[in-house]
């Protein structure tokens, strides 16, 4: 027996309506639990991820919008294009009991003329540092920020990848999730090993994260900074399961012909 289009297209209206008043619902919950300057930027349902129900949440206070000129050209733009700028949190929230589980600060060396708490997201920019689903000509969109992959290697994609620009061709990175363990948003830290001494625990390192690894939770590739570094920089990038960070082990030899 045929199904009619009519009826076809009714069930269509009645699951996209019913998405959209869910959507509404989380928003204006969220918007209920968080400062009354807050801006949302995104929200990711963490259902399949947690076994329960929690919502992922990117949002800033009170930020200042930033668009390009017409005739703008800094390499900067890779990595924000056009952008909000202000202070910037992640959240957990428990949408069944209406909490706000944890929150963190998403923090990095101010971008120059930046206070020191604030960060830039972009709202509009290409598809190079962020995951931009559509492009036009440009090859330009709206970036999905949360773009949850499995970086970890932990079997659960709860991880994204935020974005410095560090200088031109080169990005600062650092990965931010959910932790199923503690349930709670966290950032994850990489211990630092460069052969100069005791290794070093950072929240930001360059181009790692940027890069796509080998398999979930492991990188392997060689770079060049450049800008004045005559060298070329080996990374090695692991998960350490147990102790919940990213473990680099960096070689770094200087090029041919320049002085060690």
């Amino acid at each position: 027996m045929m199904i009619s289009r009519v009826f076809v297209c009714c069930v269509v209206a009645c699951v996209l309506a019913a998405v959209l008043a869910a959507q509404s619902t989380s928003s204006t919950l969220i918007q209920g639990l968080l400062p009354p300057d807050a801006m949302t930027v995104e929200i990711a349902d963490l259902r399949a991820v947690a076994g329960m129900e929690r919502l992922l949440v990117l949002w800033m206070q009170s930020p200042k919008q930033e668009v390009r000129g017409p005739d703008a050209a800094y390499c900067g733009d890779a990595v924000y294009g056009d952008n909000w700028v202000g202070p910037t949190r992640l959240s957990l929230v428990d949408p069944v009991n209406r909490k706000l589980l944890n929150t963190i600060d998403i923090l990095g060396p101010a971008f120059s003329r930046d206070a020191a708490d604030s960060f830039r997201l972009p709202f509009w920019v290409g598809n190079y540092y962020y995951h931009v689903p559509q492009m036009n000509a440009k090859r330009e969109g709206k970036p999905t920020i949360l773009y949850l992959r499995d970086l970890t290697g932990e079997g659960v994609a709860a991880e994204f990848v935020l974005f410095m620009h560090g200088a031109c061709g080169i990005a600062e990175t650092g990965v931010f999730g959910y932790q199923k363990q503690s349930d709670r948003v966290v950032p994850y830290l990489v211990e630092v090993q460069d052969g100069s001494g005791r290794p070093k625990v950072e929240q930001w390192v360059s181009q790692i994260f940027a890069r796509k690894p080998i398999s979930p939770g492991h990188w392997d590739f060689t770079w060049e900074p450049g800008h004045g570094a005559d060298s070329t920089i080996h990374e090695q990038v692991s998960f350490d399961k147990v102790r919940q960070l990213f473990l680099e082990k960096q070689k770094i030899t200087p090029n041919p012909g320049t002085a060690k």
